[in-house]
């Protein structure tokens, strides 16, 4: 058995921690281009809805990358509609006035017909049918396909479009923590735009900006609910030169089989955490809510926002979405999370990188 074949994920699972580490080696040796520092490897066990991998954790040049092993018969897409979905949730019953708990994934259209509480119907599709919901959902998910996926170090968390990240900028302390020598040539000009010097009128409806972009130079994005920013440097890329920039580095883009591999770990559900949509404010839903940001079942932590696209290495696919309005059914909300969600977006050949509107996420394939 050669190496390609050892880290094969139906392999790779039933090898002692030993072997793995073994194997790991050869892959650091023969794949990660000597340029690239590697530290603090791990081994962890990531686990979600069942599927459960045990896989190394590792920073390529102080950033987290995870070893994702290769599949050469994935099976992707989905051509399924709402199958295995809850009909209740996507018909948008009221639960809590259902006296048992008597609809399920077998809801027929014969029983739903009789309920008059439907939802405005969009132009395209009939959201008040479980036929014209599995239409959306087929349209607006990748076609069913089964692939050849290699073994990947994948980046765990990605990027803004254009950036590498620097560290952690305190507003209350005015201290950063980080690459200093790069921060330094941008301090004055970050504190002057994130402490201004303003009226007493002005002071009183001032907040801080969710994201600051000095093309070329800087790109700051403020943490919800804590004092901090995330600093990175910041290169005006189109998708073209951000490709030729990771080549220079010894990195690249996934592809779309790639992601969503590396995304659903080729589950045959829709969703990577499950069926659920519904999310209560109690403890089941807290649960939902923790797999869904959480890390998925080879520890890559996924955008959930729904405020950028991610890219791949094809500048007409892009993964995820970036919403510019409320959606009214609950399928187009939650849809966009979905492992296999198609988005119809495209970037241009000419087009810059806008770090809040894109996403990246380096990647090394271990391919022959």
């Amino acid at each position: 058995m050669d190496l390609f074949e050892q880290i094969e994920w139906a392999h790779w699972k039933n090898l002692k921690d030993a072997e793995k580490e073994a194997l790991l080696h050869q892959l650091l040796m023969y794949f990660v281009p000597p340029t690239i520092e590697v530290n603090t490897i791990e081994l962890v066990d990531f686990e979600l809805y069942g599927i459960k991998c045990r896989t190394f954790e590792l920073e390529f040049d102080g950033e987290l990358f995870v070893f994702i092993p290769g599949n050469t018969e994935a099976i992707l897409g989905w051509d399924l509609g709402a199958e295995g979905l809850r009909a209740h949730e996507l018909m948008d019953f009221d639960v809590n006035q259902l006296a048992n708990t008597t609809f399920k994934t077998t809801l027929t259209n014969e029983t739903i017909d009789s309920v008059e509480n439907w939802n405005e119907e969009e132009t395209s599709y009939d959201f008040t049918s479980l036929e014209g919901i599995s239409d959306y959902i087929n349209d607006y998910t990748t076609d069913l396909r089964k692939v050849s996926v290699p073994a990947m170090f994948v980046q765990k968390y990605a990027l803004p479009a254009g950036t590498e990240f620097l560290g952690i900028f305190d507003t209350v302390s005015g201290t950063f923590e980080g690459e200093i020598e790069q921060f330094m040539p941008y301090e004055k000009q970050i504190c002057d735009r994130l402490f201004p010097v303003l009226s007493a009128s002005e002071s009183l409806t001032w907040t801080f900006p969710r994201s600051l972009l000095e093309k070329n130079k800087f790109y700051l994005e403020f943490l919800p609910e804590s004092d901090y920013y995330f600093v990175y440097s910041h290169s005006d890329y189109t998708h073209e030169e951000l490709k030729l920039a990771l080549k220079r580095e010894g990195f690249s883009l996934l592809s779309e089989d790639q992601w969503e591999f590396a995304v659903g770990a080729g589950t045959r559900r829709l969703f990577r955490w499950g069926n659920e949509l519904v999310i209560k404010e109690n403890e089941s839903g807290r649960q939902i809510k923790n797999k869904i940001e959480g890390a998925n079942m080879f520890g890559l932590m996924i955008d959930t926002e729904k405020t950028r696209f991610e890219l791949t290495e094809d500048r007409t696919i892009v993964k995820l979405t970036k919403e510019t309005g409320e959606k009214m059914h609950l399928i187009e909300k939650m849809l966009p999370l979905s492992s296999y969600f198609h988005s119809f977006h495209a970037v241009s050949a000419n087009q810059k990188l806008d770090p809040n509107d894109y996403l990246y996420r380096k990647v090394i394939k271990v391919e022959r």
